[in-house]
């Protein structure tokens, strides 16, 4: 990394150190997890039940039930199949019909190879993505020391996928445009998530990756309809007001799981009026930040970043794994810096984001407090960003 006449602290040999020491860490607790759970001894604790979810809810799909998986979040609801997972668990399932496509496949494995099989090909899918944007060592120690990669992992969740599928569509972007629609449209299982690409691709007259996109989409909505019925579609319509009710009047402790200003507003007693204006306000100023940064000159690793940034602060309804968005914004940032150059602070807020899903975890549960760490600190993120292009902007015009 580059420093403006300034002694560089973020050196390549500190990210490799610090980022190694952590993976050590992170991978002892890990491996501590699975010795105590169903997955090596009977009687053990629960593991992955958010994998758990997935195996099952595919499980369904196949079977011919797709639909009634929409109404799992109205009960307490087994895992059927899930090794020995035989007490009630509440959850919501809100995934549009065709990510049942991406499952179904799973359901054919037991459940030990159906997590390997899906955590494998999705870290497979976000790592190497992240190498490939930004090569070298310090990259891998900086993934497998981050937070936000063992949080994911230890809940069997899609955040490597989402974030993975994310990566590659940008990589693509500019040279491969096709592609790159295909992964957007593959990314529309998390459509909370994809809001702000059709947006920039308008804005940036990438017109072959916007259609792409739009058929991979309609493509998956046939496929879907198909294989599962046209019923599963009025289902999962039907449950997105349930969803928008657990969001509303949800209790703190699931609140503390949502990094969104409109969560953090909930959680500390303010009234849905409140929470709904206070995302919006937020919301605003991030687009302004993102449609001002696309429409200028400036480098497309800084627009990246702050797309990606952006797509994790428009939506109010996202869950603490899809932090692992954060290490595709700092692999793009780290790109950035290797045209532009940093300063310290800019350093110290790349380290910062970097600790933030451990941050929010630690805070939530051992405290008991709602700290808005993730929102504050992805904030002044997008502030930093603004405040590094105008002057990125202001060096063009000079030169």
């Amino acid at each position: 990394m580059l420093a403006y006449g300034r002694e560089v602290w973020l050196t390549s040999r500190r990210i490799r150190v610090y980022g190694l020491a952590f993976a050590l860490f992170f991978s002892v607790v890990f491996g501590a997890q699975v010795r105590d759970s169903l997955w090596l001894r009977p009687g053990g604790q629960p593991l992955f039940l958010d994998f758990g979810v997935f195996f099952s809810m595919g499980r369904e799909a196949v079977q011919g039930q797709a639909a009634l998986t929409y109404l799992a979040d109205s009960q307490g609801h087994f895992l059927p199949g899930f090794l020995e997972q035989i007490t009630p668990v509440t959850f919501g399932w809100f995934y549009p019909p065709y990510f049942f496509l991406y499952l179904e496949p799973l359901s054919y494995l037991s459940p030990q190879q159906a997590f390997v099989a899906f955590m494998g090909f999705s870290i497979l899918l976000y790592v190497s993505a992240l190498v490939k944007i930004f090569p070298g060592t310090p990259t891998l120690a900086a993934v497998f020391g981050f937070s936000g990669f063992w949080i994911n992992l230890i809940m069997g969740q899609n955040g490597f996928l989402s974030a993975g599928l994310a990566a590659w569509a940008l990589l693509w972007l500019q040279h491969k445009p096709i592609r790159a629609g295909i992964m957007l449209g593959l990314l529309s299982f998390k459509p909370q998530l994809g809001l702000l690409f059709p947006l920039v691709l308008i804005i940036g007259r990438e017109w072959r990756c916007f259609f792409s996109a739009a058929v991979t989409v309609a493509l998956l909505t046939m496929a879907s309809v198909w294989r599962y019925g046209f019923s599963s579609w009025l289902a999962w319509w039907s449950s997105l007001n349930r969803a928008q009710g657990f969001l509303l009047h949800g209790s703190v402790d699931y609140w503390m799981k949502i990094p969104s200003v409109l969560a953090w507003v909930r959680a500390i007693g303010g009234s849905i009026d409140m929470a709904y204006a206070a995302q919006a306000l937020s919301a605003a100023a991030v687009l302004l930040a993102l449609i001002w940064t696309w429409r200028s000159a400036l480098s497309r690793p800084l627009k990246y970043t702050v797309l990606v940034l952006s797509s994790l602060m428009v939506s109010p309804y996202l869950f603490e794994y899809d932090l692992t968005w954060l290490a595709l914004a700092g692999v793009w940032w780290a790109r950035e810096v290797q045209l532009t150059g940093s300063h310290r602070i800019e350093q110290i807020m790349a380290v910062f984001l970097w600790g933030v899903p451990a941050l929010m975890f630690l805070a939530s549960r051992v405290s008991g407090v709602y700290f808005p760490i993730a929102q504050a600190g992805l904030l002044a993120a997008m502030a930093m960003l603004v405040w590094h292009g105008r002057r990125d902007i202001r060096e063009m015009v000079h030169a």
